[in-house]
């Protein structure tokens, strides 16, 4: 009972250190937009959490699991038929995973340093599970990594529009004219008004995140292995 009194009481700290974190980084990022972050990611994922974890403390090991697949398959499953037979539809969660990493990345970028720090104490930990325990948190910091990055990438998007939504561009005397560019995902770029809007540092940041993320998911693999 004890042991999982201090799990749970290291994990509420956790939480509250990337809470707090990531809306300082909000504020200096958006200033009083930091608002939109609380309402529309940090409320939401608290409900989140105050149904969820409940539910994940009253089901056994097993049936967590079970739980977990099905969890899975079947949003994936309705993802499948909405893009067979209406894919516009099927848009729409990316839309909505666009705006989380959009609004959301502070958060999932306080997140990457909290388990970072995680992953650096497991390391002076010992046992059979020590290793896979930091690859595997090792893993889930170059994700939020990954996923920080490519939100911030995707808040520069657009921003030599003075109008997003008719798609007008800043006008700006000494920018020479020239042909009409545009934008992409990957990599990110949005050179629709001129120069490209995106930080020269993003895209390579966001492939050395990918190299290390397929490094760590790989030891965390091996050391999986080598427990059985």
């Amino acid at each position: 009972m004890n042991d999982e009194r201090a799990a749970f009481v290291k994990r509420a700290a956790a939480a509250a250190v990337m809470l707090v974190g990531g809306m300082a980084l909000a504020f200096a990022a958006y200033g009083e937009g930091a608002l939109n972050v609380l309402f529309l990611v940090v409320v939401p994922g608290l409900l989140v959490a105050v149904f969820v974890l409940p539910i994940r403390s009253a089901v056994r090991h097993r049936g967590l699991r079970r739980t977990g697949w099905w969890a899975a398959v079947l949003p994936g499953g309705a993802l499948l038929l909405l893009a067979a037979f209406a894919p516009r539809l099927a848009l729409l969660p990316v839309l909505a995973a666009a705006l989380f990493l959009i609004l959301g990345w502070p958060l999932t970028a306080t997140a990457a340093c909290v388990m970072a720090v995680a992953a650096v104490r497991s390391l002076r930990s010992s046992g059979p599970t020590a290793g896979r325990r930091t690859w595997a948190r090792l893993s889930w910091t170059w994700l939020l990594g990954l996923l920080a990055t490519f939100g911030y990438g995707l808040t520069r998007l657009d921003a030599e529009m003075v109008d997003v939504k008719d798609r007008v561009c800043r006008f700006d005397p000494s920018r020479p004219a020239g042909p009409r560019g545009g934008q992409s995902l990957l990599p990110l770029s949005d050179t629709s008004c001129g120069a490209d809007t995106v930080p020269g540092f993003v895209n390579p940041l966001l492939a050395v995140l990918a190299a290390l993320l397929l490094v760590c998911v790989a030891g965390y693999i091996r050391a999986r292995r080598r427990a059985r």
